[in-house]
């Protein structure tokens, strides 16, 4: 279903939706991300009879049958699928308060159960370098800086894939060596870099940074058309490494661990921990609200447990 026919035919509803979402100063990913999962669920209803449905007539039914698509046919976790789930329950309680629904049928759904204390799958340090290396192999020439910078900010500044799409000229603190990062909830924090990141930034600029187009002059990470680089394009580079990781190196064993760009700055995170830094700390880096998400991270490897474990016992065993 293309989505211009069915902006078309819900363009009421999502222009509210939106409308609503501004005024209570959602950051702009989420809004996008919510409007995206919208679709997504208007695209399911409206796929058999290629129609436009009303929605007072969309049952619990309807919605449970597109979360079990998101699960089986998409492979959505848990996650995933509860934040769609709060989406949908958005739009319809913003349409019924402004009274073009009689009920918000989503509301009555239940979250799906996620699994708790589950360790983030990240990257250990010779990994990385396998990573970084692949760069240079899969990235065209005038893109291989642009590409290693975009990866370093992840894997050792932990900027989020959005926050480095969003990311101006004018975001970086060159007294300090640093950037201004804008993160969720229209949060702003300072992050400095390593040095050598820094430098191969400001090279970047110097040197391999595209010509802009116009409106994209501040842009820090420019496409190969001139525009601001998109979300989805950080993403296809990292799972075009890590596709040719897999090919190259399958002891590593990447596909059961689900490497994406949002893993990159998982071991930041993860490194950091075991570098002995203090958790207040890692959590302003990584811009977190709640120490509870940053602790995550304090998770412990087999090799620490194993070295914790290295006693000498012949005082008692003998």
């Amino acid at each position: 279903m293309d989505n211009r026919l069915l902006a078309e035919w819900y363009e009421e509803e999502v222009t509210i939706f939106k409308t609503e979402m501004d005024n209570k100063d959602y950051s702009t990913f989420t809004m996008e991300n919510y409007v995206r999962d919208i679709y997504l669920f208007l695209e399911f209803m409206t796929r058999k009879k290629q129609e436009k449905v009303e929605l007072n007539d969309v049952k619990k039914l309807h919605i449970t049958l597109f979360m079990n698509e998101l699960k089986t046919k998409r492979g959505n976790s848990a996650t995933s699928r509860n934040r769609r789930l709060t989406a949908l329950r958005s739009f319809f309680k913003c349409l019924m308060d402004y009274e073009l629904l009689h009920k918000n049928i989503a509301a009555e759904l239940e979250s799906a159960k996620e699994q708790k204390g589950k360790l983030p799958s990240y990257l250990e340090k010779d990994e990385l370098k396998a990573f970084f290396d692949m760069i240079s192999i899969v990235s065209q020439k005038q893109h291989q800086r642009r590409n290693k910078v975009m990866m370093g900010l992840m894997a050792f500044a932990g900027l989020r894939v959005s926050e480095i799409h969003i990311l101006n000229i004018s975001s970086i603190q060159t007294g300090k060596r640093g950037l201004q990062v804008l993160g969720k909830g229209n949060k702003t924090r300072y992050i400095p870099l390593p040095i050598k990141l820094y430098e191969e930034l400001m090279t970047y600029i110097k040197e391999d940074r595209i010509l802009p187009m116009r409106g994209n002059e501040d842009a820090l990470f420019i496409s190969r058309r001139g525009k601001r680089i998109s979300r989805r394009r950080i993403q296809e580079i990292t799972e075009r490494i890590c596709d040719r990781i897999e090919q190259e190196y399958p002891e590593y064993n990447w596909k059961q661990k689900s490497i994406s760009s949002h893993k990159l700055r998982h071991s930041f995170a993860t490194h950091l921990v075991r570098d002995g830094r203090d958790i207040r700390t890692i959590q302003e880096l990584l811009g977190h609200t709640n120490l509870n998400t940053t602790q995550k991270y304090t998770h412990v490897s087999d090799n620490q447990k194993e070295k914790a474990m290295e006693m000498e016992l012949s005082d008692y065993f003998y």
